[in-house]
């Protein structure tokens, strides 16, 4: 498989500013059922936290961007990026730009065909309950300190008794939050993580 990425910047005060390739990351945001308006037109000159929402991603994000903005090495982040009908493999990269810019790069790895996950079909109707699911590796959390595949949290919840699917909540699991941390604190021993 050719290995497909996607690419975007952001400036200083991490306003996105360009998508490369704006078509394809069209195509991409469609054919990941993203909710709302996927034209690029509509996510350039708006901050990168609008689309990030949860907390911990959010740190985590904010401490790479911190990284890359002092000058040290780019940090390669896998996480999934799954449709109802596949498993999705990727790797983040980023790199510094001028005037404290950095280059946000989103590549495929691999994908993983499986049966329909209907929790992740947003045109499913849905319900007022909400399931927190991982960010970078899609496991769902049953328990405050349990994280199961995603297979397992529809047998866990019930949901394919359900009528309608519940809402996600988008978090980091711990064993995710905490890989993740400790590499960056071992390439920065200065790193405020924290």
């Amino acid at each position: 498989m050719t290995q497909i990425s996607h690419i975007y910047r952001i400036d200083y005060a991490d306003v996105i500013t360009d998508i490369v390739d704006p078509e394809q990351w069209r195509s991409f945001a469609e054919s990941n059922a993203w909710v709302g308006s996927p034209h690029p037109a509509d996510v350039v000159g708006h901050k990168i936290w609008e689309f990030i929402q949860n907390r911990e991603t959010r740190h985590l994000y904010q401490q790479i961007f911190r990284r890359i903005r002092a000058g040290l090495p780019s940090h390669i982040l896998p996480f999934r990026c799954d449709s109802p009908e596949e498993r999705r493999y990727l790797e983040l990269r980023t790199k510094a730009l001028p005037n404290a810019g950095i280059e946000i790069t989103s590549t495929f790895l691999r994908r993983e065909l499986r049966d329909p996950v209907p929790l992740l079909d947003v045109s499913l109707p849905r319900s007022s309950e909400f399931v927190t699911i991982c960010s970078m590796c899609k496991k769902i959390r049953i328990r405050p300190e349990t994280w199961v595949e995603i297979e397992e949290g529809l047998i866990h919840f019930k949901l394919f008794e359900e009528e309608r699917m519940p809402g996600l909540s988008h978090g980091l699991c711990e064993a995710c939050y905490g890989a993740t941390m400790r590499e960056l604190e071992a390439l920065d021993p200065l790193c405020p993580c924290h």
